[in-house]
């Protein structure tokens, strides 16, 4: 029997020989390629061969979908495909060699050899159907890996089918207690126990379970110990929780879209409401009754599970979107997968493509021949209009690889290099829907000189006349000393309790700016939190009195202000004294929120004073002499700059001056349309580039 004869799939000869069967694909019929997986088992090569079929077809067609990465290109293993023997990267021949079955054929849709990546068009092409692949499949298998020890093939649902593995676990732990020598770790199925001790997660309080507590007792034993045991489990679960699979941008939409996903970890497999569910609960735990407990987790296992936490939470908001509403629009998938990555930069909008439910315009349609600062631009203005607000340039505004898109266009590179803090609080839309600066002005947008400029309108509310430093990244001590700056800047170690434009005290003002006058709450549920005003109530205050004496983040930590300046804020509300019995200076949710909401809101800004008195807080890059807008059509104000250019933007009408936007603002008293309701104040049209 003679050898397949080898040859390049990358390459264009290489792709016309393995797809000269099934080399054109008809749009109309949304035609794709199917892999039909032969069966095997040990060492017996993998091979398959590439069919072609249609999405219209009725009935629909039966396949599986494969979600995975890539993986590196320069490490590959050989498979063979329609006869011929062709490299893949090891992650994927991995997925293969797992997913074959001993007797019978696997139909799989695999994007790496089911779509011709030598043509362009195609690619194009076929990325505009990935919804329907995923839609219509029978399951989406997700491929995470490999475990580092030896494990017995299990199935985890998330309900109760779980219930006789659950008892098995507790079975375990009572024979453990029964023997007299240590038990040899080795005997453990250590990652049996981790995905048992997650379920447990649904059913019960953090301090009853052994995943969170040490339970020994009668009758009760641990395989050797409790910390061993503990990080037994981190070990075991460190490969899941580390895959490249939580950090892709395709393979959101690829678990979300399909009426079933499961998650392949060797042999075992676990399906996507068990992992929903679980976070979902921990969450809660964490934030409301199990606070305590939950900070105590022991510290190899909490790093995978804030790390599988955070990558579940935008899983499960778009996925609840798409079923249960508010619709998904693009502007929507793209802030929930904006810490994910992508090889092509174009994919960060391509890649959520098939999530988006809700187009008021026309669709965008995935060309890898436009270029990315185009598609991002796109992507601005489609949200600027579907909405018909400015809604989309209150996100983040930094750039990275695409310095040279226009002010306003978010550089969806920049969503992955922040951090996981600026993500949660300055990339969530609900705190900025708290407000309303443009009150019932009317939006007005229009892009003009082929996307460079957009026309807004809107009134100046003041001119920055003092800045503080800017608040980076940093351990608490450093942002503490940020915050005594500021505290001292605007004079509040003087007289905190001197009266502020509103006519509350200047301390107020400050601690509002810190938080943006926002309270984080938990819902009845447990399950998810969200911003709410605290105007017309003291539980921002409330909030901010139980953080002040104990957060290392505080100013009035012991190694914050110095003890006059904290005496005047004690005259001001005992409450702040750090002197205070122990008893009443707890660590509860409530301090631990708020130490949460101003850390994550304060990141990334700097603390600004108006040439009016205004105090407010704004992106970092604010100077001296940026001018504070209340622009129609916006949630928040912008700190914006003249760029002192000139543009014709109207053909044949005279140059605009041009402004560069820096980001929004909180101004604390100018954020109920106080500015936009001032008829004094005259409408201005501004030109954004």
């Amino acid at each position: 029997m003679t050898s397949p004869e080898k040859i390049d799939i990358g390459s264009l000869a290489g792709a016309a020989l393995v797809y000269k069967d099934v080399a054109s694909l008809d749009p109309v019929q949304e035609q794709i390629r199917i892999l039909h997986l032969d069966p095997g088992w040990g060492s017996t090569p993998i091979s398959c061969t590439i069919h072609r079929i249609s999405l219209t077809s009725d009935p629909p067609p039966k396949y599986e979908a494969l979600s995975y990465t890539w993986g590196d290109p320069k490490v590959t293993r050989e498979i063979i495909v329609n006869g011929y023997l062709v490299n893949v990267t090891f992650n994927l021949y991995s997925a293969l060699y797992r997913l074959r079955q001993p007797e019978d054929m696997r139909v799989l849709w695999v994007d790496a050899l089911c779509i011709n990546q030598t043509d362009v068009d195609e690619r194009g092409q076929q990325v505009g159907l990935m919804g329907k692949i995923y839609s219509i499949c029978d399951n989406t298998v997700i491929w995470i890996g490999e475990p580092p020890v030896d494990t017995w093939p299990a199935h985890w649902f998330g309900d109760e089918r779980d219930h006789p593995s659950l008892r098995w676990l507790g079975d375990e732990f009572v024979y453990y207690s029964t023997l007299q020598e240590p038990v040899d770790p080795a005997s453990v199925d250590i990652v049996f126990h981790v995905f048992a001790n997650l379920r447990l997660i649904q059913d019960s309080h953090l301090s009853e379970q052994p995943l969170f507590k040490d339970l020994t007792g009668e009758a009760f034993a641990y395989p050797p110990d409790y910390n061993y045991y503990c990080s037994m489990m981190a070990q075991a679960l460190a490969p899941f929780a580390d895959s490249p699979w939580w950090t892709r941008i395709w393979t959101v939409q690829e678990c979300i879209l399909p009426q079933r996903a499961t998650f392949i970890y060797g042999p075992v497999s676990i399906e996507l409401p068990f992992m929903l569910q679980v976070f979902s609960a921990l969450s809660g735990h964490m934030l409301d009754c199990c606070s305590t407990t939950g900070a105590q987790t022991h510290p190899e296992l909490m790093p995978h599970l804030r790390k599988l936490g955070l990558a579940m939470r935008p899983i499960d908001e778009l996925r609840s979107g798409r079923r249960e509403g508010p619709e998904v629009s693009l502007w929507t998938a793209l802030s929930f997968t904006r810490s994910r990555f992508a090889t092509d930069d174009r994919d960060r909008v391509f890649g959520v493509l098939g999530l988006v439910n809700s187009w008021m315009r026309e669709p965008i349609v995935p060309n890898y021949r436009t270029k990315t600062e185009e598609i991002y631009t796109l992507a601005t203005i489609d949200e600027a209009l579907s909405t018909n607000s400015l809604l989309p340039l209150h996100f983040p505004l930094q750039k990275d690889a695409h310095p040279d898109v226009p002010s306003w266009v978010i550089d969806w590179t920049a969503g992955s290099n922040v951090s996981l803090r600026l993500n949660v609080y300055q990339w969530s839309q609900t705190h900025y829907l708290q407000f309303y600066v443009s009150h019932k002005q009317p939006a007005h947008v229009v892009a003009l000189d082929n996307n460079r400029v957009l026309e807004v309108k809107g009134r100046r509310c003041d001119r920055v006349a003092l800045v503080g430093p800017p608040c980076k990244h940093g351990r608490a001590e450093e942002k503490r000393k940020v915050y005594c700056e500021w505290f001292k800047l605007f004079e509040l170690d003087r007289n905190p309790s001197r009266a502020y434009k509103t006519g509350e005290p200047y301390l107020d003002a400050f601690w509002k700016c810190l938080c943006w006058d926002l309270v984080l709450s938990v819902d009845g549920s447990a399950e998810k939190a969200h911003f709410r005003r605290s105007k017309g109530t003291t539980d921002s205050y409330e909030a901010f009195v139980a953080f002040a004496p104990i957060s290392p983040y505080s100013v009035f930590h012991p190694e914050g202000l110095s003890p006059e300046v904290r005496e005047a804020a004690v005259r001001f509300d005992p409450r702040f004294d750090i002197r205070q019995p122990a008893e009443t200076r707890e660590h509860t949710p409530k301090t631990f929120i708020t130490e949460q909401l101003i850390g994550g809101i304060t990141l990334n800004t700097v603390m600004f004073m108006t040439e009016s008195g205004y105090l407010g807080l704004g992106p970092a890059e604010t100077q001296v002499g940026d001018e504070v807008w209340c622009l129609f059509g916006s949630w928040m104000p912008f700190v914006l700059r003249s760029t002192g250019k000139t543009r014709e933007v109207i053909i044949g009408e005279e140059e605009k001056p041009l402004y560069s936007v820096l980001g929004i603002c909180y101004v604390h008293g100018a954020m109920d349309g106080e500015v936009a309701d001032d008829d004094n104040l005259p409408t201005e049209t501004v030109y954004l580039a």
